[in-house]
């Protein structure tokens, strides 16, 4: 596909350069021309209006040109983002699959105490869950794009949700999440309750992706003047300044995708923003200290 978008730009490049040295190569003659035949201020004021109306040209023709080059651009990194997003979800798909199917052929097929078929059958339930996660991303991104997405709001405690998320969570074997909240206040939120889970199993998952494992996750909630702020700060790579804009964007994920070692499809901080907006909140990304990243959510309460 790649292949394909890069054929118009050299054909495009080429175009260009023939209709420049075309324009000067006119306007060479042009002037010879009219050395031999007028003299004066017939002259100047014929070479002056073939002078304008060729850069005139020339600019018209340039601008065009310039968009349609940041179009074939955007195109062309569009398509690499797609191609790389399929590489990604083949690999998160296949590999719960695997494991799934592993884990059946074990129990139906060996004599196991009860306890290692409540362990394989445990590990089974958390690839499945994984795996309906991954899907119920694509669809909520698709319903996003086509601007599908209802939400359904009611009034929710977000202290049972995150409590009951992290408790679920199987990501609590390789990291500690705290959770805490400012005056130990049960913290309502008129909102989609199913929206508010994929938010913060997004920003859960995100965060214990780049973060080393045994580090600490702190999930933080605060209610001051009608708006309710929710933070989750972890200890990891951190974000670079340039990066940010882009890490919310559709598929876009750091690094190349034949060399990148972090599992994810590129969708999740998409659904995260969207999301967001969607509930009229707003989301900021800052530095921890020493080192890390903060997500800070903001959602006004009515």
């Amino acid at each position: 596909m790649l292949n394909t978008i890069k054929k118009p730009i050299i054909i495009f490049t080429a175009l260009l350069s023939y209709i420049v040295l075309q324009s000067i190569w006119w306007l060479r003659n042009t002037w010879n021309l009219f050395k031999e035949i007028y003299s004066g201020e017939v002259l100047q004021r014929k070479l002056y209006m073939l002078i304008g109306e060729g850069l005139v040209f020339l600019i018209i023709l340039g601008l065009g040109f310039f968009v349609i080059y940041r179009a074939i651009k955007k195109e062309m990194a569009l398509s690499s983002q797609q191609k790389n997003f399929l590489m990604a979800i083949t690999h998160e798909l296949k590999t719960p699959i695997a494991s799934i199917k592993l884990l059946l052929q074990t129990i139906s097929s060996r004599k196991l105490e009860q306890q290692q078929i409540q362990d394989l059958s445990k590990k089974a339930i958390e690839d499945a869950d994984r795996l309906n996660q991954l899907v119920e991303n694509i669809l909520i991104a698709t319903k996003i794009d086509e601007r599908l997405y209802l939400l359904n709001k009611e009034e929710i405690s977000l202290n049972h949700l995150i409590e009951k998320l992290i408790s679920n969570s199987a990501f609590q074997k390789t990291h500690r999440i705290k959770f805490s909240v400012k005056n130990n206040t049960e913290i309502l939120l008129h909102a989609d309750t199913s929206g508010m889970i994929s938010i913060l199993s997004n920003l859960l998952e995100n965060a214990i992706k780049y973060s080393p494992e045994g580090s600490e996750v702190n999930i933080s909630l605060t209610d001051e003047d009608g708006i309710v702020q929710l933070s989750v700060a972890d200890v990891g790579e951190g974000i670079a300044d340039e990066q940010r804009e882009n890490i919310f964007m559709k598929f876009y994920r750091i690094g190349n995708e034949n060399t990148r070692k972090k599992k994810g499809t590129g969708l999740g901080l998409f659904i995260v923003k969207n999301l967001v907006l969607l509930h009229n909140g707003s989301i900021v990304v800052k530095n921890n200290s020493p080192k890390g990243t903060i997500f800070v959510l903001q959602f006004p309460k009515i």
